[in-house]
């Protein structure tokens, strides 16, 4: 009790004095008189909606992230919506629910000279999902559609496989700014871009409205880079090792006897390259795997590719029937009971006979 008090008060006194050294933040509502906007006239590049999307530029600014579910762009003290991004429990939430609203900014500003991209949405991006559907095609907008240099990329905690797709992508190593080691940022000049496909509601929900060109210039982008290895034509995604706990099937083991006796391969994506990644799944006939990142690849598929997807039937998200329906491959998701009942493993898969029974008819269609 002693220890909680202490740490509360320690936490009150830090934000008091961060104040003092910032300044309180406030919203500014119409920020159209210091943010430049640029929107992209391309009708080729829309959102699901058929929405055009827009650059927000803002000089002497500054970028705050908590690296989870806050983003704060800031100018003069002003907290600016639209540039600004904030969730709550996986729910995209209006402006005022900003963390720096109600906890302030307790790091010092790293200061940069130039132009900084601002890539960073909390804690999603470096998953490898959310950077090839929301990182990757901001980055495709800023080089087609922005006239401007770029110095910077503000960034996620980059990890080894994001610099690599940052390279293919023109970007070095020296021009991205990791988010975990400079929570607090100030630059010259700050661009901003519209999500690709998320503005509103709860994120799991809103993954059906990914739109078109997405998911083509991934292909366009990465789908001649793969590097041949002997892979087998019936995959299976094993996420057993997966840092992130959701939808692991929890009696993998004994679902691996029945996997070597229909010939399948079983593959840990993020033990391949990238490059191993792209042919494994575009030289596939089958993809059977638990809800996860991993089946972000099916994008890499050929058309009549089977995706089989095993997930529980209270999961909302639709990412692989979405991406199916765009790329003509033939789609089945094979729902399990849900099991919710360990907070520490949401999503919990158990995998039956009846289930492998119907798996079996899919692959024998």
């Amino acid at each position: 009790m002693i220890k909680k008090k202490i740490k509360s008060y320690y936490k009150n006194f830090r934000s008091k004095v961060f104040e003092r050294i910032h300044g309180k933040i406030r919203i500014r509502k119409n920020f159209s008189s210091i943010v430049d906007i640029l929107q992209i006239n391309d009708p080729k590049i829309r959102s699901f909606e058929n929405k055009k999307y827009k650059f927000y530029i803002v000089e002497k600014a500054r970028i705050f992230t908590d690296n989870n579910e806050n983003v704060a762009v800031i100018k003069d003290n002003f907290l600016l919506p639209k540039l600004s991004f904030q969730q709550v429990n996986g729910r995209l939430e209006s402006i005022k629910y900003n963390s720096v609203l109600t906890k302030g900014i307790t790091s010092f500003i790293k200061r940069f000279s130039g132009t900084v991209l601002n890539l960073s949405q909390g804690g999603s991006g470096n998953n490898y999902f959310h950077f090839i559907f929301d990182i990757v095609p901001k980055i495709y907008i800023s080089q087609k559609k922005l006239k401007k240099k770029i110095d910077f990329y503000y960034v996620s905690r980059p990890q080894k496989w994001q610099i690599k797709i940052f390279k293919i992508l023109g970007i070095s190593k020296k021009r991205l700014i990791d988010s975990s080691k400079y929570k607090h940022i100030f630059a010259d000049k700050i661009i901003c871009i519209d999500h690709p496909w998320y503005y509103k509601g709860y994120i799991q929900n809103e993954v059906k409205k990914i739109p078109k060109w997405v998911i083509l210039i991934n292909r366009k982008i990465f789908l001649n880079k793969s590097v041949k290895f002997n892979s087998f034509k019936k995959v299976f995604l094993d996420r057993s090792t997966s840092k992130f706990n959701h939808c692991k099937i929890f009696n993998q083991s004994s679902l691996n006897d029945w996997l070597k006796k229909k010939s399948f391969g079983i593959y840990t994506p993020e033990k391949l390259s990238q490059e191993k990644q792209i042919y494994l799944f575009k030289n596939a006939r089958i993809i059977l795997g638990a809800h996860g990142a991993a089946l972000t690849n099916i994008i890499f598929c050929k058309p009549g590719t089977k995706v089989i997807e095993i997930i529980p039937a209270d999961h909302p998200n639709k990412k692989c029937e979405r991406i199916s329906k765009i790329l003509k491959l033939r789609y089945f998701r094979i729902k399990t009971k849900p099991d919710n009942n360990d907070k520490n493993f949401p999503f919990k898969i158990h995998v039956n006979k009846k289930h492998l029974k119907i798996i079996n008819n899919i692959i024998n269609l």
